[in-house]
């Protein structure tokens, strides 16, 4: 199954995403490839797609299974913000997906904080974000995607799903893509616009994975349970742990 630049374009109204799209059989990683291209001076709205990569890594260096059929890609923005907006961004990510998952494929799904989209329990899509910046300002963000979409379940983790499964029949990656892309540019312009996630925070509460359910969630301080409440406007989780509310800016969770 080849990607098609044409069809890309055919459904893309992004003139920021249509710059620079970069069409690849087998790359080790998009992301590292996107990096190399914004180090020498490709714009922002670059994209880089395969259709399998090697070494596909999710957050904390995990490895991500990135097989034939699905949607493997990167691409990188430039916002006007300090580094500690860059979890906004990985959200606005989150809620694309979800937005062009409704759109194309007609199926809801869920956010489970910070960068994965779940569909009926099980895993379907995923958001690595990897920043550069000053100490005051982001120089860029690499935002690798990988959306499981036309794969069998026996070529996936157990814990995943993929849109094709779900629904019994082929979805279009170029539709889905372009969904995607027309969605990120229309929200990253609000973003831009608020300074931080107060337009969507009714939405993403309603896509809020295990929201007041009780958790575990493993941070750089250790393993914490608790309640997940909210999700706060500058995109930290807020959670009541023992008797107070605490405000999580990176961790992973358990249910």
């Amino acid at each position: 199954m080849h990607i098609s630049k044409e069809k890309i374009l055919l459904n893309l109204k992004s003139r920021m995403f249509s710059r620079q799209i970069h069409l690849f059989e087998e790359v080790s990683s998009t992301q590292d490839i996107l990096r190399t291209l914004i180090v020498s001076g490709s714009p922002e709205g670059t994209l880089v797609i395969s259709k399998t990569q090697t070494q596909g890594r999710g957050r904390l260096e995990r490895e991500w299974v990135s097989p034939e059929g699905g949607l493997w890609f990167s691409t990188a923005l430039i916002p006007p913000f300090g580094p500690e907006a860059a979890p906004q961004i990985t959200l606005l990510a989150a809620f694309s997906i979800v937005q062009a998952v409704s759109d194309i494929v007609g199926l809801s799904a869920s956010i489970k904080w910070p960068n994965d989209i779940f569909i009926n329990g099980k895993k379907v899509a995923g958001i690595i974000g990897e920043m550069s910046s000053h100490q005051v300002a982001i120089k860029y963000i690499t935002l690798g995607i990988g959306i499981n979409v036309n794969i069998l379940l026996k070529n996936l983790p157990p814990c995943a799903t993929s849109l094709s499964c779900e629904t019994q029949r082929e979805i279009p990656l170029e539709e889905l893509l372009s969904s995607f892309l027309n969605h990120l540019d229309d929200n990253y312009s609000t973003l831009k616009a608020s300074k931080d996630l107060t337009p969507f925070m009714n939405n993403i509460r309603k896509l809020l994975l295990y929201k007041n359910e009780t958790v575990e969630i493993s941070t750089a301080q250790g393993m914490m349970q608790g309640t997940i409440l909210d999700i706060h406007t500058d995109g930290r989780l807020i959670m009541k742990i023992g008797d107070e509310s605490r405000m999580i800016s990176s961790g992973e969770i358990s249910a």
